[in-house]
């Protein structure tokens, strides 16, 4: 009986390992009428204080978006903060639109959002750089046609 338990044990130890490192995903490119993406990442063992990040871009009216993210620590540290980049596609190539920063002190975590209104007849992503004292990683979602 002990030998069960302790496989049973061991095996969701390894499915919650898999889950939690080996399962990294990007959002793919929109196509149109689609009204929402979302690109995860997920940090290898090697990363201290960063645990997971995210990136999103949805529809939210004609000509808006919402676009934002979540920094996720591991455990409280003293700044976790996330750069949140909206790009737009112009003649085939990703250009820059508008970014900003939140940062939040002895916090475990950091979300931050806005709805914009954006030209029309582009596609839009974001690209979100995340932050736990001294670990960075980042995450984007594919591109979003509005």
């Amino acid at each position: 009986m002990k030998r069960k338990t302790f496989l049973s044990k061991a095996t969701a130890m390894m499915v919650a390992v898999l889950l939690v490192f080996g399962v990294s995903g990007q959002g793919a490119n929109a196509a149109e009428g689609d009204d929402a993406e979302i690109g995860y990442i997920t940090v290898q063992p090697r990363g201290v204080y960063l645990q997971s990040g995210y990136s999103q871009i949805s529809k939210v009216g004609a000509g808006k978006i919402a676009a934002g993210g979540t920094t996720s620590a591991q455990k409280v540290v003293s700044e976790v903060s996330i750069n949140v980049n909206v790009e737009r596609k112009v003649n085939g190539s990703w250009e820059h639109y508008t970014s900003w920063t939140a940062t939040k002190n002895n916090a475990v975590a950091v979300t931050s959002s806005r709805t914009l209104t954006v030209p029309k007849g582009y596609y839009y992503r974001v690209k979100c750089v995340h932050y736990a004292n001294s670990d960075v990683s980042s995450s984007s979602t594919g591109g979003l046609y509005i």
